[in-house]
């Protein structure tokens, strides 16, 4: 009986590994290394802007007379336009780096909305050369903005206006944001 035993115990047991109840199959494996290794990440930085040297200038009349912001300030009339021009410098490196240039802001707020402000921006490379608002290499680019601002010479702006609504008024320009904003190209351009 004890070889009967011994054998049935045996037969129990390797019924209950063979259906997992002790135990998991175990399967061959293999493995192999995808070599790694150090990565560096690109840059993106624009400049603050320089309103006063290599032909930018602040705030001026079209005749290039200076103008003075603020209450006490220069007094514009029917037909002024004023302007002023500033460059920021733009950096990117990146094998698969772009760039699009953006202009917001500049408008008028108060109590005359008759001022209509025009804002422009001409994106230049370190020679001078025009681009488009939109790069598709690093490196680096001046990006020239010019904001003009006119002051209508016509009445009739709005209804029921003679002319005389836009004397002694004040109105507040917003700031001007030049916004650089980092793309992505498919094709590498370093």
């Amino acid at each position: 009986m004890k070889h009967a035993t011994k054998g049935a115990l045996a037969a129990v047991t390797a019924v209950a590994l063979l259906s997992g109840g002790a135990g998991t199959l175990a399967y061959w494996t293999g493995t192999g290394s995808v070599t790694g290794g150090s990565i560096q990440s690109g840059t993106f930085t624009l400049g603050a802007p320089n309103c006063t040297t290599g032909g930018n200038h602040e705030w001026q009349f079209d005749g290039g007379d200076p103008f003075t912001i603020g209450a006490t300030g220069s007094k514009v009339v029917p037909g002024d336009v004023i302007s002023k021009i500033c460059t920021l410098t733009l950096t990117t490196t990146g094998d698969h780096i772009g760039a699009s240039i953006g202009v917001a802001g500049g408008a008028i707020t108060g109590a005359n909305t008759s001022l209509t402000p025009t804002v422009t921006s001409v994106i230049t490379d370190s020679s001078q050369k025009v681009m488009t608002s939109t790069l598709d290499k690093p490196g680096v680019y001046t990006v020239r903005a010019t904001v003009t601002v006119t002051f209508p010479e016509t009445v009739g702006q709005r209804t029921g206006e003679t002319g005389n609504e836009l004397q002694g008024v004040a109105g507040a320009l917003s700031d001007v944001v030049i916004t650089a904003t980092q793309t992505h190209d498919t094709a590498a351009n370093s």
